[in-house]
């Protein structure tokens, strides 16, 4: 089993594979373009993608081509006939740190304590140079941890 989790940008967008015992097998950063390119080489059984979520608050230009780019990775996703998921960061957020309001050090902390390191040869190291890779691989783990127990057969 392995999940794509993608934290979606409007020009760029961050995205982390990991398999079924939360090893990160592919991380990086890409325009969208090139992203919608490359997902129909990926070889993923299921999506976790990060929601936009109303504050109450005006928005601009830049949230509504993110939404945008959300509707198109699911549209294009479903259509390759992978089951997509869609989580608001508050939501993965509060599971994976324990506390409602999260910036982007406290989640970088939380991956750190449950994982371990994010230098060369470490176990994060993939994720290293971007804080939308740590939010890709952070909304694939909160699916991995919600899925159901796998059994062996007897």
């Amino acid at each position: 089993m392995t999940i794509l989790g993608i934290d979606p940008g409007s020009a760029e967008t961050a995205y982390t594979i990991i398999d079924g015992d939360y090893n990160i097998l592919a991380s990086d950063k890409l325009p969208n373009a090139m992203l919608m390119v490359l997902l129909p080489q990926m070889e993923v059984s299921q999506v976790a993608i990060e929601s936009i979520q109303s504050y109450g608050m005006a928005v601009g230009r830049e949230v509504f081509d993110t939404c945008f780019m959300i509707g198109r990775l699911q549209q294009k996703l479903e259509d390759m006939g992978k089951p997509v998921t869609l989580y608001p960061r508050p939501e993965y957020t509060r599971r994976l740190c324990g506390v409602g309001k999260v910036n982007d050090a406290v989640l970088r902390q939380a991956l750190l304590l449950r994982f371990g390191g994010d230098k060369k040869g470490e176990p994060l190291s993939l994720l290293k140079g971007a804080s939308d890779k740590r939010s890709a691989f952070a909304v694939a783990v909160y699916h991995l941890d919600g899925m159901p127990l796998r059994r062996e057969p007897f």
